[in-house]
């Protein structure tokens, strides 16, 4: 006899999972993106995935590619991390590369003249360690934010990255007070051991499922704890990067601290 009991959401709608911060070795992640593609559909229960290099679309190009050559059980996103000068910002279902050092109401219009969406990325997050031929890590900022809250069609209030819990903190409170955007969650995944470590809910299943809970504001960012060995993969992936940053930080200096990062 079947047991009852209180019946939860997932009775009456299909939730599905997205994680559409992803980088391959087009920017500075480490698989190629045929072993992303294959890690996803074998080791995770992701519906979409959007692959989101830095400042170009290049790894995206090639896993649209492939998802035409085989048959995969997920929807892909074509993305991009862009870097523009407030900070970096994720363009989804874009057609075209959108350079990096652009102002951020640039890089915004330009999105949605794509038909994309534009969410902001770790947006409370500043790294101060610099070498001009690495990416770092960098938010648009609360005042960014503010200024172009109309603009924005989500923030990620979850990045799964682990040292960013008080940034995600940060992101989600003014989200809730203030902004009032879709919140997304995502991986920020570098290795494919990260990838589904965040992830955004959201009721449908595709790709355009997707696009729509977010300009309808109905997506809830989540995320997963980190296994040992995946964090320990994680730090020996960062290893040589963050040195290399450091050696060059000595020597030059830091980033100066932005006031409207805090």
């Amino acid at each position: 006899m079947k047991k009852q009991g209180i019946q939860k959401i997932e009775d009456f709608v299909h939730l599905a999972k997205a994680d559409v911060h992803i980088h391959t070795l087009y920017s500075d992640g480490a698989p190629s993106v045929a072993e992303l593609l294959k890690y996803v559909e074998t080791k995770t229960d992701l519906d979409v995935i959007a692959i989101t290099d830095h400042d170009t679309i290049q790894g995206a190009l090639e896993a649209k590619k492939l998802m035409k050559e085989n048959k995969y059980r997920f929807e892909l996103i074509l993305g991009e991390e862009i870097s523009s000068v407030e900070g970096h910002i994720l363009g989804l279902f874009l057609k075209n590369e959108i350079p990096g050092g652009l102002p951020a109401h640039k890089v915004l219009k330009e999105i949605h003249a794509q038909g994309g969406i534009a969410i902001a990325s770790h947006p409370f997050e500043q790294t101060r360690f610099k070498n001009p031929k690495m990416v770092t890590m960098d938010g648009v900022g609360p005042v960014t934010l503010i200024k172009h809250r109309h603009d924005f069609d989500g923030i990620e209030v979850v990045n799964a990255t682990p040292t960013l819990d008080d940034e995600n903190l940060r992101a989600s409170a003014l989200n809730e007070t203030i902004l009032g955007l879709a919140e997304t969650g995502s991986s920020d995944g570098h290795i494919v051991e990260a990838v589904g470590r965040g992830y955004t809910l959201f009721e449908g299943k595709s790709a355009l499922d997707f696009k729509q809970a977010i300009l309808s504001r109905q997506t809830q960012a989540m995320h997963s704890s980190w296994s040992l060995l995946s964090l320990l993969k994680y730090f020996f992936f960062f290893v040589p990067k963050g040195f290399r940053l450091a050696v060059n930080t000595v020597l030059h200096g830091q980033t100066p601290k932005r006031s409207d990062i805090f």
